[in-house]
């Protein structure tokens, strides 16, 4: 039935090419009409339901999908209209009768230009959709953690992520074109895999910095703010993490740009992890004399009056050991923030000594009783 009536529609017209374009720009035009009904109906099925939702993401989505996706539809139906026209010009016509091509032998290079133009539309316009749909993803995602405890993520590994998966989908386009164009790309792959391999080689250390970043920022033994002490001369606050090194604030105020290798093969000890709350340790000698109740008490109760130690855990005295001057005593306190350590260590200190003054314990210093013993000569 439809070929009976496209042959009549053919022999009224009496001309093959122009039934062939009319034929071609008709498919195209249904399919762009067929693709505008689809997208204002998913228009109006998806709108009130995004509305509905409090996530922002489907709201972007949406917009891409609603800014795109007619666009997509044109171009693809305009590539069939024109598959279609460069079919038909393979169709018998004249008399004698011969394929239109003979008589038209230029408009296979237009086709041609015109089918690669049209195929290129399509990959930039689905490979820009790609990297807006990425962008939305990983900001979503980025703004759905706790920014406070996962800086080191949205501020360093997210972004990092976000252009290498630009960068695969471009390389993905780029072959996708190659082969429409019929472009032999096992060479060039060659060539990339040795370049790749020399590369590797001559940056061994700069790709195990990279790689013992990623395991940073995944694994997470600190973040960024907490205070690390990853050997004895290496104590600070960290203030960055990057793909290739850490940077640590000491307590000179002197950044100190660590590379991630020496970081992820070191002991790390995270000095504000679970938490800010940190302790603070006393020691303090009195005399053997000094009554013990007495100096416990002033000791707790030294802790308890300062304003920056925490109420719990409460603080608490231990005497440690019997020395050859006097007796060891060990006061620990906790505070809330960790950057009060020095602070407070100092203040309880200060307050310890005028306690002991006004109380009269005494402190020894250091001595030691030596005793001759005179042997009797017989």
């Amino acid at each position: 039935m439809i070929n009976k009536l496209l042959e009549h529609f053919r022999t009224n017209i009496n001309n093959d090419l122009l039934y062939i374009a009319i034929i071609s720009f008709g498919v195209a035009a249904v399919l762009i009409v067929f693709g505008k009904m689809i997208s204002l109906t998913l228009r109006k099925l998806l709108k009130p339901i995004v509305k509905r939702s409090k996530a922002k993401i489907d709201d972007q989505m949406f917009e891409l999908m609603k800014s795109t996706f007619f666009k997509i539809i044109i171009l693809i139906g305009l590539s069939v209209g024109l598959g279609i026209f460069k079919s038909g010009l393979s169709l018998q016509s004249g008399n004698p009768p011969q394929k239109l091509i003979t008589y038209y032998p230029y408009f296979e290079d237009i086709v041609i230009g015109a089918d690669y133009a049209l195929f290129l539309l399509i990959v930039v316009i689905i490979l820009v959709v790609s990297f807006r749909t990425v962008t939305i993803l990983f900001n979503w995602y980025s703004g759905k953690i706790d920014a406070g405890e996962n800086k080191n993520l949205s501020g360093s590994l997210f972004p990092l992520l976000q252009k290498l998966s630009k960068m695969l989908l471009t390389a993905l386009a780029f072959v996708i074109v190659l082969a429409k164009f019929h472009i032999d790309i096992s060479g060039f792959i060659v060539s990339l895999g040795v370049g790749s391999l020399a590369i590797a080689l001559a940056a061994q250390e700069t790709i195990s910095n990279m790689i013992s970043g990623f395991i940073i920022m995944t694994d997470r033994p600190f973040r960024i703010g907490d205070r690390i002490k990853v050997n004895p001369d290496l104590v600070g606050d960290v203030i960055e993490i990057g793909v290739r090194s850490t940077k640590v604030l000491d307590f000179d105020n002197n950044i100190i740009i660590v590379p991630n290798n020496d970081i992820v093969k070191s002991r790390i000890v995270n000095l504000t992890y679970p938490s800010a709350l940190s302790r603070v340790v006393v020691e303090v000698m009195v005399s053997y004399n000094c009554d013990i109740d007495k100096v416990k008490k002033i000791l707790i109760s030294v802790a308890e009056n300062n304003p920056l130690v925490a109420k719990s855990p409460a603080p608490d005295t231990f005497l440690t050991k019997f020395d050859d001057s006097g007796v060891s005593y060990r006061l620990t306190a906790f505070t809330e923030n960790y950057q009060n350590n020095a602070k407070l260590g100092s203040e309880l200190r200060e307050a310890i000594l005028i306690e002991f003054r006004k109380e009269k314990i005494e402190i020894p210093f250091p001595q030691m009783d030596i005793r001759l013993q005179k042997n009797n000569e017989s």
